[in-house]
């Protein structure tokens, strides 16, 4: 295998517009972001601005962006038809993709509301009906908040976005409560550069943070096979506007989930030491699983932020940081729309997961579903919700004991209505030994209390997660201020935001970081108001003192 490195990626850009070295403008359109952390009227977030960042440090290899306001900076004007190609330079729609990254909910109507960093005429929310999007340059917009591209209970893509469409093709965005989270934005470049379409990368790239929010895509045309033929293709940032008299989505449903949760320390539980990655090895691998042949893999690019990828056909590979793997091994009937019963999808599909785990201990996780559904503008049509793609998600194990990771210690099959492997997503990493103690901690001498041999004894789960989510809290308060201080002056000086566990999402398991798997605990939070502006958090903590 011949291996071409390259400074930087292939270009999104539309192929008869390449980025000519020496031309990184910004008054060329290309792109913009927004990201708010301290809102007027709302509780802060940690990591919108590098989500942002994410998404930007792709793109402007190959052109600088047109802007990127942050906190205070994102105001009013910017989304509203007035002023959002101020100077043919700011704004929503001053720009070809432009990401926005904050808060975000929809009311009763199908009204999105995102709430911004400062006021303007005395106004300190954008609304969706406000907006007039893509009549003069945005034609690619990615909304990463909560319930901006609802599609379930009623809401629809048209009912919040067909009016303030005015040119664009692609909107992106969450049926669900998203976490707060700093790489959805590079996630989705990730999955981009291994070779799926934009639909996929945006639906794949959030489900890697969260296997349970939901993520949304639509794109529009002319006809109901233009809008679809969007979804399943597009895969270059194109300026022209289409026409929108229809309308078609996709989303992730969780159908059902059937792991065997652990909820105490396992008391023999060891750290890890994974395989080192051998990127070429890894596929390698992926093409004998796609029957590449030998010539598609004699020569392969290589980019800095290390995608490897390759193509024969209609079958692609790819592998990727964290040693993710991702093949299309064939496209889905589509033409069958009979949703695959679970039990025959986990049963095939745990066939292909153990002939290609590599050995790895698997237990089964759950089941999900890629949905589609189809409008008109108009509302003379609309479709029902038809379930594409059953994946079925199992998760490594080591002695028993899972992988809780989100996107690590994983296989996902991607099964068609015919009960085909039509993709799959190999997550897995081969063990080479154990130890006590993490490679990059030193046993301290043996004090009272610990256990027989020098090996620490396992923290209680709960105690350790209360421990990290007070600190987590705390440094929400110390954001929402703008002031410096320590944890326990920022807690008296802020009022306790509401704070809800999410049900089902408390575990113990193995986390993996770098080339080591350690046993941890985690959950989901949710804070803020049930009917306000929300999000949500992983709390993580390691059990071993």
């Amino acid at each position: 295998m011949r291996m071409n490195y390259a400074d930087r990626g292939p270009s999104p850009l539309e192929p008869e517009k390449p980025a000519a070295a020496g031309q990184r403008d910004s008054t060329f359109g290309w792109w913009g972001a927004f990201s708010i952390e301290r809102f007027a009227d709302a509780s802060p977030l940690s990591y919108t601005h590098e989500d942002a960042t994410g998404f930007l440090a792709y793109l402007q290899q190959f052109y600088d962006r047109n802007f990127w306001f942050a906190d205070g900076g994102v105001q009013v004007w910017a989304y509203e038809e007035a002023y959002d190609n101020w100077q043919d330079r700011y704004g929503m729609d001053a720009a070809c993709a432009v990401y926005h990254s904050g808060h975000g909910t929809m009311d009763g109507n199908g009204v999105f509301v995102a709430p911004l960093g400062a006021a303007w005429d005395g106004r300190t929310r954008a609304y969706s009906n406000r907006m007039a999007l893509g009549n003069e340059k945005a034609k690619y917009v990615f909304w990463s908040t909560c319930l901006s591209l609802r599609v379930l209970d009623g809401h629809s893509p048209i009912r919040t976005w067909a009016g303030p469409n005015v040119g664009f093709r692609m909107l992106f965005g969450f049926e669900t409560v998203s976490i707060d989270n700093p790489d959805y934005g590079k996630k989705f470049w990730e999955k981009w550069r291994s070779g799926q379409t934009f639909c996929d990368a945006w639906l794949n790239g959030s489900w890697d943070i969260y296997h349970g929010q939901a993520p949304s895509v639509c794109a529009v045309g002319a006809t109901q096979a233009e809008a679809v033929n969007r979804l399943n293709t597009e895969r270059n940032f194109f300026r022209d506007a289409v026409p929108d008299n229809w309308y078609a989505w996709r989303w992730y449903h969780a159908r059902e989930s059937l792991a065997d949760r652990f909820t105490e320390a396992p008391q023999d539980a060891q750290v890890v030491q994974l395989a080192p990655r051998d990127p070429s090895e890894e596929l390698l691998r992926a093409g004998r699983i796609a029957d590449f042949p030998a010539a598609a893999l004699e020569e392969v690019q290589v980019e800095r932020q290390g995608v490897l990828s390759a193509t024969s056909g209609d079958r692609t590979v790819s592998t990727g940081p964290h040693a993710v793997r991702w093949l299309r091994l064939a496209e889905p009937n589509h033409r069958n729309t009979t949703r695959l019963p679970s039990e025959i999808a986990i049963e095939r599909a745990r066939a292909f997961a153990e002939e290609h785990a590599d050995g790895a201990e698997l237990v089964v996780e759950g089941v999900h579903d890629l949905m589609q559904n189809s409008g008109t503008k108009d509302g003379s049509e609309l479709g029902v919700p038809q379930s594409l793609v059953t994946h079925v998600t199992f998760r490594q194990a080591f002695d028993g004991v899972p992988v809780i990771s989100p996107d690590r210690g994983l296989v996902r099959v991607g099964l068609d209505n015919d009960g085909n492997v039509v993709e799959a997503q190999l997550a897995t990493r081969g063990a080479v030994g154990t130890s006590r103690e993490p490679s990059s901690r030193v046993a301290p001498p043996a004090a009272e209390g610990a256990r027989e041999g020098g090996a620490p004894a396992p923290r209680d789960p709960q105690e350790a997660l209360a421990v990290a989510q007070e600190r987590l809290l705390a440094d929400l308060a110390v954001r929402g201020t703008g002031e410096d201080g320590d944890y326990a002056a920022a807690v008296a000086r802020e009022s306790r935001p509401e704070v809800r566990d999410v049900p089902g999402t408390f575990q113990v398991g193995y986390e993996v970081t770098g080339n080591e798997a350690y046993v941890g605990a985690r959950k989901l939070i949710e804070i803020g108001p049930e009917d306000g502006f929300r999000t949500r958090r992983w709390v993580t903590a390691p059990l071993a003192r």
